[in-house]
């Protein structure tokens, strides 16, 4: 795919690092704004991993009352850190990607892609957004809810990029997400244009992912110039 960064003001490529990052943050609107930049980078590095690895299984932790304090974010993070090292030490093709959600009453939940997890799942009754649930009979802290995906990366992106907001709750270092260090990691390379008509027809609405006091980002499959 090619990712398209047209800049309002300009943009000094001999510039290397963003000296905004070094000054401080003087109100509100300008936290305000870096947090919304900040959310739009961990989508985008999102999408990045789903395109470049294979998930085939979408699955929603929920912890137990009686055995874990699910409204305690740092005891949950460790007992879901935690199973899932065991898991990767068990299955050495298992990858995955999870992010936590606080519902309402204060619960934690983790949401979470899971790709080549050999482990044991439960066949269930119950049949959400026209796919069976499972259980992954492994995971004995709460109850899972796992679901095989399709093949539309847009769509396997969206289940877990719609709990990555400037809201959710910041784990493991401030991270809004963590991951398995075993997922295959973009090859980027960078190219400057001035308006190439090559580009114009692709840089629509259609494609537009960030509209920003700054900058547009578009993101479309990799095209074929003749």
């Amino acid at each position: 795919m090619y990712r398209v960064t047209s800049y309002k003001y300009g943009f000094d490529p001999n510039k290397t690092k963003n000296k905004s990052k070094s000054l401080k943050l003087k109100s509100e609107a300008d936290k305000e704004d870096s947090l919304q930049v900040s959310v739009r980078r961990t989508r985008r590095t999102i999408s990045d991993y789903v395109r470049c690895n294979t998930f085939d299984l979408f699955v929603t932790f929920t912890f137990d009352p009686k055995k874990v304090d699910r409204y305690d974010l740092l005891g949950t993070y460790l007992k879901m850190q935690g199973w899932l090292h065991r898991q990767q030490r068990k299955y050495d093709n298992f990858k995955y990607i999870i992010v936590p959600e606080r519902h309402k009453d204060g619960a934690i939940h983790f949401h979470a892609l899971f790709g080549g997890y050999e482990g044991i799942l439960k066949k269930t009754r119950v049949i959400q957004n026209n796919r069976r649930v499972y259980n992954i009979n492994a995971f004995k802290f709460g109850f899972t809810n796992a679901q095989y995906l399709d093949e539309d990366i847009d769509k396997t992106t969206a289940y877990v990029c719609k709990y990555i907001t400037k809201d959710m709750e910041l784990i493991s270092n401030c991270r809004r997400y963590w991951s398995s260090k075993n997922l295959v990691k973009p090859v980027k390379s960078y190219n400057f244009i001035f308006r190439n008509p090559d580009f114009d027809k692709y840089l629509s609405p259609e494609h537009l992912v960030v509209d920003s006091e700054y900058n547009q980002i578009y993101e479309f499959p990799k095209p074929t110039f003749d």
